[in-house]
């Protein structure tokens, strides 16, 4: 079985960088909430009635391959897809006060599964931000997540429910010290927790920290280095050689960092540099560094055509006894297009090659890759200005190395929604 811990198929909340010190999360939620709450009770007089708001959504949608199973096998019980029906439930908040920006939000998820019920699960998903300015030359954000959502099945084999939670906190600042020149730096934590035991062993929290000078062109556009330090902390002792260690990391990237902006409304950014990640000297053999860069863009057309992508190349390290880390290349690209005032339509695709390396690689003469292949279609009505309908398309594929735990499947699905925002 292999698990990818910095996999962009599940990276949605994947951590990259660390500081060494800081406070526990515990206490950094809390100054966050008395942070936040000191802000409101100063602007209590404020009209914020229009600044909250109310929505709901449910949903219904058919996956034909819900566990990622290999295109060879017939399923759990004989049964491959399953229907689900979602219904979510939240209040959003957004206000200004004077330049200070508060925005928050918070959701509850129920969703039933057909067939699958043991899967039936209660999500939660939690999010609070302060945007801070001080004076004319200082600048950032406060703030706070909290998410419990049932964890991909892209890298593990069995039918079992596995809820996946996260808790994370960070503080990002800027000082523009010249009017040519900006110091910036953030600090974060998140802590990762499966429900599933056979995951327990990849229960972590990853201390991050990021410290970046760039120049800054009368254009809006920028140049500057970046260094970025993450500590990975596992809760669980690993066993090798009979041995109990840990699997703990602590990685550095340095990095060039370019934003330029073309146009108005075009805008191309480039990261790259080099990454190391070192272990615990009975785990060294998972050490391992890399080169990464990632090339972005983002434009608009004629006011109604919104086209972004991108291509990487980027190192990524493995949670597996076979290889130590896998090289990421990758291309995503998407567009949204205002057919009308009322009726949207939105496509995703993207493409993913992991290359993995390392121990077992480096000894046989095998290519152990495997490539993804994603497309999405949605379009959106929205015949009131706070209720939409919405129908989505999706396909998925993968061709892999089978005795990797990343065999060949494919997956195709479709949902419909209704949302309504008070």
């Amino acid at each position: 079985m292999l698990r990818s811990l910095d996999s962009p198929l599940d990276c949605r909340r994947t951590v990259r960088h660390a500081f060494h010190r800081t406070l526990p999360l515990k206490s950094k939620l809390g100054l966050i909430s008395l942070a936040v709450g000191a802000l409101c009770a100063g602007a209590a007089r404020a009209d914020t009635i229009d600044a909250l708001h109310a929505f709901a959504d449910v949903g219904y949608s058919h996956d034909n391959n819900l566990f990622r199973l290999p295109d060879a096998s017939p399923g759990y019980d004989d049964t491959r897809g399953d229907n689900m029906r979602t219904v979510d439930a939240g209040l959003s908040f957004n206000q200004t006060y004077g330049r200070q920006v508060l925005t928050a939000q918070a959701k509850v998820t129920r969703v039933n599964f057909d067939h699958f019920t043991a899967l039936n699960y209660n999500g939660k998903d939690m999010q609070a931000d302060w945007g801070w300015h001080l004076g004319n030359h200082l600048e950032g954000n406060l703030g706070g997540t909290y998410s419990e959502v049932l964890a991909p099945y892209t890298d593990i084999v069995t039918n079992q429910r596995n809820l996946r939670t996260q808790k994370g906190a960070y503080g990002k600042g800027a000082w523009t010290f010249h009017p040519s020149w900006r110091l910036r730096g953030s600090v974060e934590q998140n802590r990762y927790k499966y429900d599933l035991d056979i995951q327990a062993p990849n229960n972590h929290k990853d201390n991050v920290g990021e410290l970046g000078l760039d120049y800054l062109a009368s254009s809006s556009s920028s140049v500057g280095l970046q260094m970025d330090k993450t500590q990975r902390r596992y809760d669980i002792l690993r066993v090798v050689d009979g041995q109990q260690t840990n699997a703990n990391s602590d990685q550095t990237d340095l990095r060039l960092r370019v934003v330029w902006r073309v146009t108005p409304v075009t805008e191309l950014q480039f990261l790259g540099g080099h990454s190391r990640r070192t272990y615990d000297p009975l785990y060294s053999t998972h050490d391992s560094s890399g080169g990464t860069a990632r090339l972005s863009g983002n434009t608009l057309v004629d006011g109604k055509l919104r086209v972004s992508g991108s291509v990487y190349h980027e190192f990524a390290s493995v949670e597996s006894s076979l290889f130590s880390y896998s090289t990421n290349t990758g291309a995503n690209a998407a567009l949204g297009l205002d057919l009308s005032a009322k009726l949207q339509l939105q496509a995703q695709s993207s493409y993913l090659k992991r290359s993995f390396n390392g121990l077992l690689a480096a000894s046989l003469p095998f290519d152990f890759s495997d490539r993804t292949r994603t497309n999405n279609l949605t379009l959106t009505y929205a015949p009131l200005s706070k209720l939409q309908l919405s129908a989505s398309l999706f396909r998925e594929r993968r061709s892999g190395f089978a005795l990797l735990g990343s065999g060949s499947y494919h997956d195709n699905g479709a949902s419909l929604n209704l949302n309504l925002q008070y």
